[in-house]
């Protein structure tokens, strides 16, 4: 009989009170990366920028070798988008959230770029980004297909 009532006994308060507290946290990550992504998607990306990544950032490209430091990180982005003439849109295609301590998410997207030529394609890319007091500490880009002209 007492393991049929196992079957229907109730959480302890503990294991109740982390699993709120780890839905909370993906809440509070969930709009973080909401207001991001928005900032991003209305062409702010230095304001997303400066915003949203620490100082000690470390991003990494196709698994190139990582590159430290929010200035050197952001000199590299700013160098890719003078080589443009203009982000003509970009869509978000996915976006999860999760890891141990619900501190990543995962964002897939379809950005619509013109060379100053005039050409136009569509670069992929997916940013893993892992999250540390609302600001991202690490993160890592997956791109798809050729992203020069």
């Amino acid at each position: 009989m007492s393991a049929f009532l196992n079957l229907f006994s109730f959480p302890k308060k503990r294991e109740v009170r982390k699993r709120d507290a780890s839905n909370h946290k993906r809440e509070k990550l969930k709009t973080t990366v909401e207001k991001l992504n928005a900032l991003i998607k209305q062409g702010k990306i230095r304001d997303a920028f400066e915003k949203y990544y620490r100082e000690d950032v470390v991003i990494q490209l196709n698994g190139s070798p990582p590159l430290a430091g929010k200035e050197a990180n952001g000199l590299k982005e700013m160098g890719f988008l003078q080589e443009i003439k203009g982000i003509n849109s970009s869509d978000i295609k996915s976006v999860t959230f999760g890891g141990i301590e619900n501190d990543v998410s995962m964002t897939e997207w379809g950005i619509n770029i013109q060379n100053p030529q005039g050409e136009q394609k569509t670069i992929y890319r997916v940013n893993v980004q892992h999250w540390k007091d609302n600001k991202i500490f690490n993160e890592k880009l997956y791109l798809f297909g050729a992203q020069k002209f």
